[in-house]
């Protein structure tokens, strides 16, 4: 989450004024994240957020509500798109899309602890069953054609080094098992984008890279971040504890266990590639955090020497 897009009160004000939740008492941007323009609303009646979609379009937008709300309908905690006084849930806001959402109780936790890692694991799970009986394809907007692209937009301004090790693991990673259970994924589910309260899941937020894909991917992009030291290099104990709490839910099959491996690969490669992006394109922004390429660089090395 970040701020690239100001609102002033009055903007606010006018905004809410579709929605039936009550009169403005204050409002805060939110940092942290790259994409999108980030508010918490505070109401005389309700807590809500507001978010500015500063790349995604009105029809983009339109599978990813209509997945909350699947999610929602089936007892899935996540956040809830809010309809103004005439049905609508998404709108013109200095043009570009916006929209208000539910605001999940918890907080995010940097230090993760093994009680919130069996929630998450279970609840993931779950997000992964109620998702097969959700209709609507989105293709992968980040996929292994994505990093090559964008990887050709910034080669030339890093090392040899690095421009040669990511080279070789595209290569790589244009051979990986597909025959592999698939479904809805989050495709972005690191430890900011989870509320706790203590050890109970207050929710999953930030959907808005969801897409039909392979499970094992996502799960490979959550124990990138939810199982590691902080060096990046994984702790077996505690990626065993994931795949055990998941699997009390969803069991995996002898293919994702047997990829898993490379596609810890493929998931450190797509954060490494988007980190470049954001460093290279960093947009101008009252709160932002550009997270460091640097860190999954490393995850992509120990990835290698660890898991070939």
């Amino acid at each position: 989450m970040a701020v690239y897009t100001s609102l002033s009160q009055s903007e606010v004000e006018t905004f809410i004024s579709k929605f039936n939740i009550g009169k403005l008492k204050s409002y805060a941007g939110i940092s942290g994240g790259v994409t999108n323009s980030n508010f918490f609303i505070n109401t005389d009646s309700c807590e809500v957020v507001l978010t500015i979609f500063e790349e995604l379009n009105f029809e983009d937008l339109d599978y990813y509500f209509s997945f909350m709300q699947h999610l929602s309908t089936h007892g899935f905690s996540c956040p809830k798109p809010i309809s103004d006084s005439n049905n609508n849930l998404i709108h013109d806001l200095k043009g570009k899309p916006a929209a208000l959402i539910s605001k999940l109780p918890g907080k995010v936790f940097e230090e993760i602890n093994d009680h919130q890692l069996i929630e998450l694991a279970k609840s993931f799970a779950e997000m992964h069953l109620i998702s097969l009986k959700f209709n609507t394809q989105k293709k992968n907007e980040r996929d292994l054609q994505w990093m090559k692209d964008t990887f050709s937009m910034f080669a030339n301004k890093i090392s040899s080094e690095q421009r040669e090790l990511i080279n070789e693991e595209l290569s790589f990673l244009e051979n990986l098992s597909e025959n592999l259970p698939r479904g809805v994924i989050h495709a972005d589910l690191f430890r900011d984008n989870v509320l706790f309260e203590e050890n109970r899941l207050g929710g999953i937020i930030d959907f808005y890279y969801a897409c039909n894909d392979f499970f094992i991917y996502d799960i490979a992009i959550v124990i990138n971040d939810w199982c590691i030291d902080p060096n990046g290099k994984i702790i077996d104990r505690k990626k065993k504890l994931f795949i055990e709490a998941y699997d009390s839910i969803r069991q995996l099959n002898n293919n994702e266990h047997e990829a898993l491996n490379s596609y810890l690969r493929l998931a450190a490669m797509r954060f490494l590639i988007s980190r470049f992006r954001d460093q290279f394109n960093e947009k101008d922004a009252e709160l932002n955090t550009i997270k460091d390429p640097l860190f999954f660089y490393e995850i992509l090395k120990n990835r290698r020497q660890s898991l070939n």
